[in-house]
């Protein structure tokens, strides 16, 4: 009797343990549910497992969508770029590889992760092709300064908009550039908290080290974009 017990918990473990290594955590979702998802979920993350070519083909993909191949390895490569916080929306053409992605994203630790079963084939809303308007690398759906030169994708502000575009660049100082007279401002209000207090650049209500690697990011930066934009 007692050895019943011990070989029926040691399969249950087995079993439980199969399971999971299959990579059962996901939700597979319909297209239309895909839809819902990237309609309602904000800073969901849609990963693209098809190959580039048909990623960048005449049928495009879902705009924003990020492309990390399957079958040539790249996902299994580069998925920890992947935030495993982040609810990842997986598609590919028909829903087999996005199953099989979808499943080593489980097995990695990636607890909100959606296979899209239908594929791109039955997709029937917006899709976008690969343009790269400022030739930087950076396809111009996932650019955050499409129109500008900026492979580095640098956000210092973290706004969502590239450096180099961003026209909400701190003036301390007074000056359309970020100069000495910035730094001065920001070490008078060093330590300060509160709301609104100058310096506080990042908006946590205070002024400290976050403060000073934004406003060192845009160190002889111009604040101005159409200055930029003349550089």
């Amino acid at each position: 009797m007692k050895h019943t017990v011990i070989c029926r918990m040691f399969w249950g473990v087995a079993g439980l343990f199969l399971m999971c290594s299959c990579g059962c955590g996901h939700e597979d979702v319909s297209v239309e549910g895909a839809k819902g998802l990237i309609d309602s979920i904000e800073g969901l993350v849609v990963v693209d497992v098809r190959e580039e070519s048909e990623y960048c083909d005449a049928g495009g993909h879902i705009p924003g969508a990020a492309n990390y191949p399957w079958t040539t390895g790249v996902l299994q490569a580069r998925y920890r770029e992947l935030d495993p916080n982040s609810e990842i929306l997986v598609v590919c053409r028909s829903g087999n590889r996005s199953n099989q992605a979808a499943s080593f994203l489980d097995w990695h630790g990636y607890a909100k992760v959606y296979d899209m079963t239908g594929g791109m084939t039955e997709w029937q809303w917006e899709r976008t092709g690969c343009v790269d308007s400022d030739e930087d690398g950076v396809n111009d759906d996932l650019d955050n300064c499409g129109q500008t030169y900026n492979p580095s994708q640098a956000d210092s502000d973290g706004d969502g908009v590239g450096d180099v575009c961003d026209g909400d660049c701190p003036e301390l100082g007074g000056s359309e550039w970020i100069d000495f007279a910035d730094f001065s401002v920001l070490a008078d209000k060093w330590g300060s908290a509160g709301g609104g207090v100058a310096g506080d650049l990042n908006g946590d209500g205070a002024v400290d080290t976050g403060d000073l690697a934004v406003l060192a990011a845009y160190w002889l930066g111009s604040c101005r974009e159409e200055q930029l934009a003349a550089l």
